[in-house]
């Protein structure tokens, strides 16, 4: 019996010092990818370490991290108020990914419905307790910048008008960084796993998600989000337009899985495969995450019209 406590113990003090060493060398080497890979540790460890003790690994070093932000005499300036808060936001989303696949009753598909649900509720989290004006106000400054200079450059753009355009921006921005989060914290389980696999150790879960097909009710809330968003003015109208953004990715991602069933039929190793849709993200951009959700988009249309018309 204290063979089996010390064992969890060790687990739960290795996993604390992966995280936090993991976390602060990332931040340190490669600041501007740090948003990209700050959830590789808390995944990495979220396949090799049971419910409980991958619990405590995150408690732990929240606190660790609580204790470098707030004694900073001590630590330095190693890890802002920012920072902080971004880790419990992504440790929260990530631990209940881990709740989830510990349910052996729910389906692959319903974890990340129900991963995406539980983001929307964090979204609007973000934006009622931590989205500031004085926050608003410095992003609408830095993208009023940015689009001046920007319209500065095209003739035929200059009478534009950015203000209004900047004003949507900014406040739809906790809705486009959780899309954001999604994606690339779906690229980085993939990752993870390749590396448990690589690196032989067990994984506790066997989370794949190569077909992926949305419930009908997923897509009617999205076009319901979608004409709320238009109907409404005001703090409602981004509220819902936040919710769209957050819901849509459920749909880029059944058009991703579209596209990968096509994919995986050339034989190609497993981690060139992924290497070759990441390098597709980051040089085709928007164009590819738009491409992907009108083939998701257009897909679920296809089942609703079918359903009518057999009706």
């Amino acid at each position: 019996m204290f063979e089996l406590g010390r064992e969890k113990a060790l687990s739960i003090v290795y996993g604390t010092f992966l995280i936090v060493s993991l976390e602060i060398l990332f931040l340190r080497i490669f600041p501007q990818l740090y948003p990209l890979i700050n959830t590789i540790p808390l995944l990495f460890l979220a396949q090799l370490l049971k419910l409980l003790p991958f619990l405590y690994s995150i408690i732990f070093s929240i606190f660790f991290f609580f204790l470098i932000n707030n004694f900073d005499f001590l630590f330095g300036d190693i890890f802002s108020t920012k920072l902080f808060l971004n880790f419990i936001t992504i440790s929260s989303i990530i631990f209940y990914l881990s709740f989830l696949l510990n349910k052996k009753e729910i389906k692959d598909e319903k974890v990340l419905v129900n991963l995406v649900l539980f983001s929307i509720i964090v979204v609007n989290i973000i934006m009622f307790f931590f989205f500031s004006e004085n926050e608003q106000a410095q992003l609408r400054e830095y993208f009023l910048k940015f689009t001046k200079e920007f319209l500065k450059s095209s003739n035929e753009l200059q009478n534009v008008n950015s203000s209004s355009l900047v004003d949507i921006i900014v406040k739809i921005i906790p809705g486009i960084n959780i899309f954001s989060f999604l994606t690339t914290l779906l690229l980085n389980f993939q990752l993870t796993r390749i590396l448990i696999e690589k690196m032989n150790f067990k994984n506790v879960y066997t989370f794949r998600l190569t077909s992926f097909e949305i419930p009908n009710w997923v897509f009617l809330m999205f076009n319901i989000f979608l004409v709320l968003s238009i109907m409404m003015e005001g703090n409602a109208k981004y509220f819902f337009l936040n919710c769209l953004i957050v819901l849509s990715f459920l749909i880029f991602y059944e058009g991703f899985a579209a596209f990968y069933k096509i994919f995986k039929k050339y034989e190609i190793n497993n981690f060139l495969k992924f290497l070759i849709i990441f390098l597709l993200f980051i040089f085709l951009g928007y164009v590819l995450f738009l491409v992907l959700f009108v083939i998701g988009f257009y897909i679920n249309l296809k089942k609703v019209l079918s359903r009518v018309i057999k009706t």
